[in-house]
C-alpha cells in the first residue's frame, strides 16, 4: 500500500471577517481564518502543492487594494511559498504538480511560482472564472487566470474522481458546488488512514453537519449535495476531514507546526 511520504501545512496568511461569510444563517461574529496551501511529497513522484493562498507577501494592498484592509489580511513576508519552500530545502521547480480547489482569488495568489508545472483543475472552472456569475466577480483575479495560462492543467470530468499517481495514495474528489469545478483532496497517510483537504467545498465544519452552504456558491443545490458526501467522508472510523478555512481544524491539525506527517 503505498502512502505519501511527507505532508506540510504551509505558514498561511489570514483574513478576519463576520462569520455570516461562512455559512447560510449565520453572522455577528467575527472570525479569523487561514488561507492555506498544503505541500504533499510522494515516495516516487515528489511534490505536489495543493493551493497556493494569496498574493502580495508582505504587502497585500499592492495587490487588492482596500480589501486588503476590508479583510484584514495579515500576510508576512516571510510566508510567500518560494521562501518557504526554501526554508524547507526545496525550490518552486521543484514542484511538478498543482491542485487547484477552485480559482478564487484567495487560492490562486500563488500560482505565478510554477509555470510549466503539471495542473488539476474540476471541468468548467477555468471558463466559470473568466466569465462568472456577477456576485461572485469579486472574487477572482485576471492576473492570477494570467498565471495559471502558464500551467499545463488537466480538467476533470464531471463526476470523475481522479488518482493521481495510480496507487491511491493521492485522489482528487470532485465536489462541484461552491464553484463548477470545485475539488477536494484525499491522502493516505503512513498510518494507513485517510486524510481528506476539504477546499472550499464546506468553510467550517458547520457547513458539513448541517449540508449548508454559503453565499458564494455558484450552484446551492450542487453545493449541498457535495457536503453530503463530505460528510459521509467524514463518518468512516478511518478518515478526517480537515476543513482548510476553519481556525479549528488549523490549530489542531498544525499542533506540532507546518510538518504534519
Amino acid at each position: 500500500m503505498t502512502t505519501i511520504s511527507r505532508l506540510w501545512a504551509l505558514d498561511a496568511p489570514t483574513v478576519t471577517m463576520d462569520d455570516s461569510i461562512m455559512m447560510f444563517g449565520k453572522g455577528g461574529t467575527e472570525i479569523t481564518m487561514p488561507l492555506p496551501s498544503f505541500l504533499i511529497e510522494h515516495p516516487v513522484h515528489g511534490l505536489l502543492i495543493f493551493d497556493t493562498g494569496i498574493g502580495g507577501a508582505g504587502d497585500p494592498a499592492s495587490v487588492y487594494g482596500p480589501a486588503a484592509q476590508v479583510y484584514k489580511m495579515n500576510f508576512p513576508a516571510e510566508y510567500a511559498l518560494d521562501r518557504q519552500l526554501e526554508s524547507l530545502g526545496f525550490t518552486t521547480s521543484d514542484v511538478k504538480r498543482v491542485v487547484i480547489s477552485h480559482l478564487h482569488f484567495d487560492h490562486t495568489g500563488g500560482l505565478h511560482h510554477f509555470p510549466g508545472a503539471t495542473g488539476y483543475i474540476g471541468s468548467g472552472e477555468m471558463r466559470y472564472a473568466k466569465t462568472p456569475d456577477h456576485h461572485v466577480a469579486v472574487h477572482f483575479m485576471p492576473p492570477d487566470l494570467e498565471a495559471a495560462a502558464q500551467i499545463d492543467w488537466l480538467e476533470l470530468p464531471v463526476g470523475y474522481d481522479h488518482d493521481v499517481f495510480g496507487d491511491g495514495s493521492v485522489v482528487i474528489l470532485t465536489l462541484p458546488g461552491h464553484t463548477p469545478g470545485s475539488l477536494a483532496l484525499q491522502l493516505r497517510l503512513p498510518d494507513a488512514s485517510t486524510l481528506i483537504l476539504s477546499g472550499d467545498v464546506a468553510h467550517d465544519h458547520d457547513n458539513v453537519s448541517c449540508c449548508a452552504g454559503m453565499q458564494a456558491d455558484s450552484d446551492t443545490a450542487a453545493a449541498v449535495e457535495s457536503l453530503k458526501r463530505l460528510k459521509l467522508l467524514r463518518s468512516r472510523p478511518d478518515t478526517t476531514v480537515w476543513v482548510n478555512h476553519d481556525i479549528a481544524d488549523w490549530e489542531r491539525m498544525r499542533a506540532n507546526g507546518r510538518q504534519v506527517i
